[in-house]
């Protein structure tokens, strides 16, 4: 008796284990969508949506992206950093230390 491939045994039809079924989950986004409007989008905790908006008008003045004129400060600012121009000292905060404390 010759050997038989798998193919031969299942035929054309999908194996339904091995088929992926399309996710009947629908998810609802309106939370997200509430909070990129109220506080905007921002990448990195802490940062005040001043700071991000004068980052965003840079970029814009200059026609770049955002992520380029932030990766521009942190460049030159870990330089700075490098060469003791800026010198961070951070402060104790209630069970950690922090460069920005929150102010009584």
């Amino acid at each position: 008796m010759p050997r038989r491939s798998v193919s031969d045994q299942i035929g054309d039809e999908p194996i339904e284990v091995l088929t992926r079924r399309p996710s009947k989950a629908k998810r609802n986004r309106e939370w997200e969508k509430r909070h990129r409007q109220k506080k905007g989008f921002v990448s990195y905790r802490g940062v005040p949506q001043e700071l991000h908006e004068n980052l965003k008008k840079i970029a814009n003045d200059l026609g770049v992206p955002v992520g380029e004129v932030a990766r521009a400060f942190l460049e030159y600012g870990l330089e700075a950093c490098k060469r003791g121009d800026l010198v961070l000292q951070p402060k104790p905060a209630i069970g950690k230390f922090s460069l920005f404390p929150e102010e009584n």
